[in-house]
């Protein structure tokens, strides 16, 4: 999948013109490009110096690659950075992003849009003496002062992949005998159900008298 280098975010941003009649205050949406180089990287310095609380919202879509994910769309969504003491509470919201999957009964390649309603993660300055949870760690990258989200959201996005992963609700999957599709023709092979077995409790004793 080809990869575009930029991603297109928007923030709101009190814009202060002076003209000849004086200052003029208006709230406007403004349109800042980042070069993402492949990865979900938002810098994070302008917050660096502020105090805790202070935060920056950004609305994004854009092309993203994860790692183990078959991405069949841009992703899209909302991210909030908040200064906190030991370094950026991250909330994300409502990202959503189609991704590629295989049904379950048939193998059959098929889409599914993963939606995410919320997403919440804290982005450390300095690794923590104590850690409970490697893979629950996120660290600034503190010489460019940017926060990679790629990592955390492949992780959500995999944990919200559907439980029941099939084509359809009425497919009839393979044969697991001949391997035949059964959705396009039928088989000849006989294959025992468990609820057959259950009726016959004693059906494997003669050949375990062998």
């Amino acid at each position: 999948m080809q990869i575009r280098p930029t991603m297109k975010v928007v923030t709101d941003d009190v814009l202060t013109r002076i003209t000849n009649c004086g200052k003029i205050h208006r709230k406007n949406i403004t349109s800042h490009t980042v070069d993402v180089s492949k990865t979900l990287t938002f810098s994070v310095a302008p917050l660096i110096d502020q105090t805790t609380g202070t935060n920056e919202r950004y609305i994004f879509e854009g092309p993203a690659k994860f790692d183990g994910i078959e991405v069949k769309s841009d992703i899209k969504g909302t991210v909030e950075f908040m200064r906190i003491d030991e370094g950026f509470n991250v909330s994300v919201q409502n990202m959503e992003i189609k991704v590629g999957l295989n049904c379950e009964k048939c193998l059959k390649p098929i889409s599914q849009t993963v939606k995410i309603a919320h997403i919440e993660k804290n982005f450390l300055l300095h690794e923590p003496e104590k850690i409970n949870d490697l893979n629950d760690l996120y660290l600034v990258e503190t010489k460019h002062m940017t926060i990679d989200l790629t990592e955390a959201l492949r992780q959500e996005i995999i944990l919200h992949f559907p439980a029941v992963q099939v084509c359809s609700t009425g497919c009839k999957g393979i044969c697991p005998k001949c391997g035949t599709d059964l959705n396009k023709k039928k088989c000849k092979c006989k294959i025992e159900t468990e609820e057959d077995t259950s009726h016959k409790p004693l059906a494997g004793l003669k050949k375990l008298l062998k």
